[in-house]
């Protein structure tokens, strides 16, 4: 723990000064110390609450995991609410200008809703207001990010949790005012990433945060408890969602996903400022740069640095990779929820049950199949064909078959008549979850330490052992994936429905076929040969330096 200087009587010890007490501090004194007068009180000094410095490192690690639970909770509570009161929306509309609605009165059975009019219009609003806020969060991260070097990680990432519960209290306003408000209004919601920069600004200062708290050597481990808090949260949320959702409507849940953000924003409060004077020292003449710069040049600049470290051929290869895998992840996320209440004829509060399912296969996956698979492939008793030479090797190998996994599980989604049959396909495909882990780990290898965090700020994903100091770099990958994702799914789910029967699984099909694209990609994607240094062997694959 850090002490202050001790005043031991003699002129010119520690922290003594002409204007110091004669008494020691443990002695009492009837006069107060001199202190100087401060005549403006710093925004930290009203927003900091001060940790003991020896423990000030595991103390934020641990404030940011119950941080990123709280605020991964949300989603559970919002996503799937919020697409079930579109649809409700749209459906009185759909049969108010049909003349009464089947049933009669106010309500409107769920079942009614899901003709392909509905859905096909539901599925045009909610991916364009994801497609459209993933660009304007992706503008708005750069001066944020500037702003979070120069002038401390609390405020920004507070203003950024800010700008999401404005879009989101947006969007309720416009949602319960339907009858004053078209429905495709909610679009404006983007906007708010104005305020703070949004998503892609929380998550680049909380692994800054965390880069700046932690020495290297605990790094790895604060990340993986960050990311087990994360896993945490999309684990217990959408159970908890549907759960609520079932019995009090969509309305009380996204009340209680704003109260977790807000829990969120507040709780950002509560860390110290880790952005030091020294890194501020460094960053100045930056930051004065970007001053004369325009932002347009400055980015600019940024995206020929981050270009200038790529000479590899397998490492542009790995980038396609990640380019080309992009829509795996929204493809279980919101996009399931309609997809499969749509298909199967369930609730929309029951989907929640249905990404559960995946997270749980997800955890299994990642906590006990890959380590087992991890330690099998490098025994000597393994058969050579599936045995790796050592750990690159193994990573390889494993991002293949991980690649594999998905192709197999996104058709087994496609093919599914049955709820049962899509839950198994999830179960499949949660085998190759690990994917973008293993990929971002073979990147590393091709490029220097010092410029792992250049490296990653290109491609938008930040991997457990990163060095992740700047959060201002250029985007380039997520944000042009984030583009043509959310367009992808939602136009081959409307052709689905117009085609009927079994090609409704159509999104699910091309998805498949962009997997196994990326399968292509890596069979040419040959490790450095500084890499091959743990247990070289003669058949070992061709490298190419």
């Amino acid at each position: 723990m850090a002490s202050h200087p001790q005043n031991d009587g003699r002129p010119g010890a520690a922290g003594t000064d002409e204007t110091s007490p004669l008494l020691g501090p443990g002695t009492p004194s009837r006069r107060p110390a001199h202190r100087p007068t401060v005549s403006v009180t710093s925004l930290e000094s009203l927003t900091s609450v001060r940790v003991p410095k020896v423990y000030e490192g595991r103390t934020i690690v641990g404030l940011l995991c119950i941080i990123v639970f709280v605020t991964t909770c949300s989603n559970g509570f919002i996503d799937t609410p919020l697409t079930r009161i579109i649809e409700d929306i749209l459906c009185r509309r759909y049969y108010s200008s049909r003349g009464p609605h089947p049933l009669g009165g106010d309500q409107i059975d769920e079942k009614l809703c899901k003709e392909n009019i509905i859905q096909t219009d539901l599925q045009d609003i909610i991916s364009t207001m994801n497609m459209l806020s993933s660009i304007a969060a992706f503008v708005a991260a750069f001066p944020w990010g500037l702003a979070a070097d120069r002038f401390g990680r609390k405020p920004v990432v507070v203003l950024a949790a800010l700008g999401l519960l404005v879009g989101l209290l947006f969007q309720m306003v416009v949602l319960r005012f339907q009858d004053v408000f078209p429905v495709r209004l909610i679009w404006l919601s983007s906007a708010c990433a104005a305020i703070g920069g949004g998503v892609a600004v929380v998550h680049a200062i909380t692994m800054s945060i965390i880069a700046d708290a932690t020495s290297e050597r605990d790094r790895a481990v604060a990340f993986m408890w960050v990311h087990v808090a994360s896993v945490g949260g999309t684990l217990s949320s959408p159970t908890l969602g549907s759960l609520m959702m079932g019995r009090t409507g969509p309305w009380p849940c996204l009340w209680v996903g704003i109260s977790l953000v807000t829990t969120g924003a507040i709780s950002f409060l509560f860390l110290p400022e880790t952005l030091h004077q020294k890194q501020q020292g460094e960053e100045a003449e930056e930051v004065e740069t970007v001053g004369i710069k325009s932002p347009i040049a400055h980015t600019l600049d940024e995206f020929k640095e981050a270009l200038s470290i790529i000479r590899s051929r397998s490492l542009v290869l790995l980038i396609l990779v990640v380019f080309v895998a992009m829509p795996v992840n929204n493809s279980v996320s919101q996009f399931m929820a309609q997809f499969t209440s749509k298909r199967y004829g369930i609730k929309l509060s029951q989907t929640g049950y249905v990404q559960t399912l995946y997270g749980v296969s997800h955890v299994f996956q990642a906590f006990i199949i890959l380590p087992w698979l991890s330690r099998a492939i490098l025994r000597s008793t393994t058969p050579a064909k599936l045995r790796a030479s050592d750990e690159h090797h193994r990573d390889l190998l494993l991002a293949r078959w991980s690649f594999e996994m998905l192709v197999v599980g996104t058709l087994l989604l496609g093919l599914a008549n049955t709820l049962p049959g899509f839950v198994f396909g999830l179960i499949v495909m949660a085998l190759g979850s690990a994917y973008s882990s293993l990929v971002q780990s073979l990147m590393t290898l091709y490029v220097d330490p010092e410029h792992t965090s250049r490296l990653f700020s290109l491609v938008g994903s930040v991997p457990p052992a990163a060095n992740v100091q700047a959060n201002h770099k250029v985007i380039v990958v997520e944000v042009l994936g984030a583009a043509y994702t959310q367009p992808f799914l939602a136009q081959l789910f409307k052709l689905g429905l117009r085609l009927g029967g079994g090609w409704i699984g159509l999104p699910y099909y091309g998805l498949s076929l962009l997997i196994a694209l990326s399968v292509g990609l890596l069979l040419f994607v040959r490790l450095p040969k500084h890499a091959e240094h743990i247990i070289p062997e003669p058949e070992a694959v061709d490298q190419e330096s």
